[in-house]
């Protein structure tokens, strides 16, 4: 059913309604302010409007201003004219375009990437018919996937780039995210690697990154699925920055 259809349908149930005056009730036996079939086409409406056009709109203004009358009048009568403005609430709809979806932010895709990895690692393992799947056993595993996820919302992902010298020499980047100037590095916990060590390296990693010209944020993805890190939220909360000319959010998974 097209959207043109769908209202043509809303239109043509609420028009199916009339309210019956006091001195007509008994001859029309229409339908009230207690009708349970009108208040369901009100809330079908309701929802119609605010998926398609959300609560900012126009049409969602006028229906609300409608919702407000019905429910604060008293007899059968009053309720014509609030109806009236609900079917022209609907109306409106075919003459305003419905508005495009705005697409999530760029950075709430990757924090959600993020976030949830642990769960899509625990996914792959239960395939059907106990068939090869990729197991997450060292940090190249991790980014393997994390690449993969990252596809769903980034195009232009580009792996290993050189950074600029530190320190007398240079390094290679995990993945740059050069339209949003993101630069995203990956480590996993192992043996050796605890939390001081890991600390040392995700400070090493801001100064070295501060530096590169494409790099306005930086996020330092930690995978510890075996929970070797101690206090996470304490690096976290040590090493992030919200610098406006360089940002970084350090990100330990699962807790």
């Amino acid at each position: 059913m097209s959207l043109q259809e769908e209202i043509e349908k809303l239109i043509h149930e609420g028009q199916s309604y009339t309210f019956a005056n006091n001195s007509e009730t008994s001859r029309l036996g229409t339908y009230s302010k207690a009708s349970t079939d009108f208040l369901a086409w009100i809330a079908i409406v309701e929802d119609f409007i605010i998926n398609h056009y959300s609560k900012n709109s126009a049409p969602y203004s006028l229906f609300k201003e409608a919702e407000t009358k019905y429910f604060t009048g008293y007899e059968d009568w009053q309720f014509a004219a609030p109806h009236s403005k609900i079917i022209g609430a609907l109306k409106a709809c075919f003459r305003i375009p419905v508005p495009e979806l705005q697409p999530t932010s760029s950075l709430g895709n990757l924090s959600v990437l993020m976030n949830r990895f642990h769960q899509v690692v625990r996914q792959l393992r239960f395939r059907y018919n106990s068939r090869p799947t990729l197991d997450i056993k060292d940090e190249y595993d991790v980014q393997d996937l994390l690449h993969a996820l990252l596809r769903l919302y980034f195009d232009d992902i580009r792996d290993e780039e050189w950074t600029p010298s530190y320190a007398g020499g240079s390094a290679r980047m995990d993945f740059l995210l050069k339209d949003i100037q993101t630069v995203v590095e990956v480590k996993m916990t192992r043996n050796g690697l605890n939390d001081k060590q890991l600390g040392n390296q995700l400070i090493e990693d801001k100064a070295k990154y501060k530096v590169h010209p494409d790099c306005k944020y930086l996020v330092c993805f930690v995978y510890d699925p075996d929970g070797r890190i101690k206090n996470p939220r304490g690096i976290e909360a040590d090493l992030n920055e919200t610098d406006i000319e360089f940002r970084v959010s350090i990100i330990i998974k699962p807790e």
